[in-house]
């Protein structure tokens, strides 16, 4: 009698590599959620803290420190988001620079990754080599753009 194997998505995951996948980044999309309920309490400043002005600028740094923190989880839970409803299309886990399959590892590591390793490694060596005309992932503009140096 034939062993039966198990179904094999569209693509070249297979339905248990995808749950692993679709668990994962579950998780990942609760404990921002969590977090940001939480956080939000830590946003607030109290008027006898900024009774000196040096705990003001402390005060400042830190709750600008936080929010571009938040912003980044933000930014993650959009990537999350989108990721969620690419994993049922046969195409989902393909590079989309060079159409190759990214490994399961990677995808398990970085769940939200739409690059093999290798472009990855490549688009990270062009953006380092182009420090003052690199593009902010989050807002697509260059920091000259944005009146940085």
């Amino acid at each position: 009698m034939e062993k039966k194997t198990k179904k094999r998505h569209a693509g070249y995951l297979t339905l248990k590599q995808l749950g692993t996948l679709r668990e994962k980044l579950l998780a990942e999309k609760e404990r921002i959620l969590n977090k940001e309920t939480t956080d939000r309490a830590r946003y607030h400043l109290d008027i006898e803290e900024l009774s000196d002005p040096v705990d003001e600028a402390s005060a400042n740094m830190q709750a600008s420190q936080e929010i571009r923190f938040a912003t980044r989880e933000t930014f993650l839970l959009k990537k999350i988001n989108s990721t969620l409803l690419k994993l049922d299309d046969p195409e989902f886990g393909k590079c989309e620079e060079c159409d190759s399959e990214i490994g399961f590892e990677r995808l398990l590591a970085r769940p939200v990754a739409n690059q093999c390793i290798t472009c990855k490694e490549e688009s990270e060596s062009v953006e380092k080599s182009n420090f003052f005309d690199r593009r902010s992932k989050s807002l697509g503009k260059t920091l000259s753009e944005l009146g940085r140096p």
